[in-house]
């Protein structure tokens, strides 16, 4: 193989494995907060109200009275 070619694969492994950990480090944080959230929320007394989307790693959450 050529060098050249050898440093492209070298960049796509150190590239693939570099958006694996962004994309895992994302949804564990995120776990870390809705779980916090959600912990708050029950102190409160109140039912937490959780909207995710898995691809876009995104979420909403609400905290509904049982009053």
């Amino acid at each position: 193989m050529k060098v050249k070619m050898k440093i492209v694969i070298a960049l796509s492994v150190v590239s693939l494995v570099t958006i694996t950990f962004l994309i895992s480090a994302q949804s564990y944080f995120n776990n870390k907060e809705i779980s916090f959230a959600s912990d708050r929320c029950y102190e409160k007394g109140g039912m937490p109200k959780i909207e995710s989307d898995f691809f876009t790693l995104k979420y909403s959450f609400s905290c509904q009275d049982n009053n």
